[in-house]
């Protein structure tokens, strides 16, 4: 076995989980700036530097085209309601299944095992943007497409005057280290990995008496169905046999 190998698995794969964490904060984030009341998510804009059909034939464009779609205000009730029934549920979840897949990648006896199943895990995690993509409909696809981007700044640059502009370019300049730069997804992805090693070690991995980490003592389960109650609530662990079929014993203990 090799450790640093097993790490840089457990380290892939907390980057492939990484995505869908970065997909739940953006919910949080839009349902934090978009304003508590109810607004039009689309509109019909046509251009007006000339005649509607002179813009067609210019752009080749069609009545689809000038339908825009939008992120707008939502009421505070569908609010609370998406941070209950969605938001919730998939930090939950999310954090569950990354708990379980470095339990799983950490008791995989074989580095090339190791191997092999983070890649498995990696295609379990994209199946359900693979389902999306093959059997959503058409028009869903088309909305994603045209959405325009959603502004969080309430001045964006192309509203600043000069001055404002020449401002925030000198406050830039003077700054000794612009954090900004440092790629933040993969400073997460590092801090995630060593949070999820060490409450692996610390729930499952006790101190030997040579100062070293070993394993609990380990019992096999009283049945062999796996109840999903256990996969999303730590706290609830499935049935063992009473007596452990394997406990940590010290090299040279067993020679009378």
């Amino acid at each position: 076995e090799n450790k640093w190998c097993r790490l840089v698995c457990v380290f892939v794969f907390m980057m492939s989980v990484l995505s869908d964490l970065r997909s739940t904060l953006d919910i949080v984030w839009i349902c934090l700036y978009v304003p508590s009341e109810a607004e039009p998510w689309l509109e019909y804009r046509v251009p007006t530097w000339d005649s509607k059909e002179n813009v067609k034939q210019v752009l080749d464009a069609s009545e689809l085209d000038f339908v825009k779609f939008k992120l707008a205000g939502m009421p505070l009730s569908w609010k609370i309601m998406n941070c209950v029934l969605i938001i919730v549920p998939k930090l939950w979840l999310w954090r569950m299944t990354a708990r379980g897949g470095v339990t799983f990648l950490m008791e995989t006896a074989g580095i090339e095992d190791v191997i092999i199943n983070v890649t498995a895990l990696t295609f379990i995690l994209n199946l359900d943007e693979m389902i999306f993509d093959l059997f959503s409909h058409k028009v869903v696809h088309h909305i994603l497409e045209k959405m325009e981007p959603f502004q969080c700044d309430e001045d964006s640059p192309e509203d600043q005057t000069c001055d404002e502009a020449f401002k925030a370019l000198r406050r830039d300049r003077k700054r000794v280290c612009n954090l900004w730069l440092f790629p933040r997804r993969l400073l997460l992805a590092m801090i995630l990995t060593v949070v999820f090693l060490w409450e692996y070690y610390a729930v499952h991995c006790t101190t030997s008496p040579t100062g070293g980490t070993v394993s609990h003592s380990v019992s096999l389960p009283t049945s062999e169905v796996f109840p999903v109650l256990s996969f999303l609530f730590s706290w609830y662990k499935p049935g063992e046999e009473p007596t452990p079929y394997w406990t940590f014993k010290m090299p040279g203990s067993d020679i009378n």
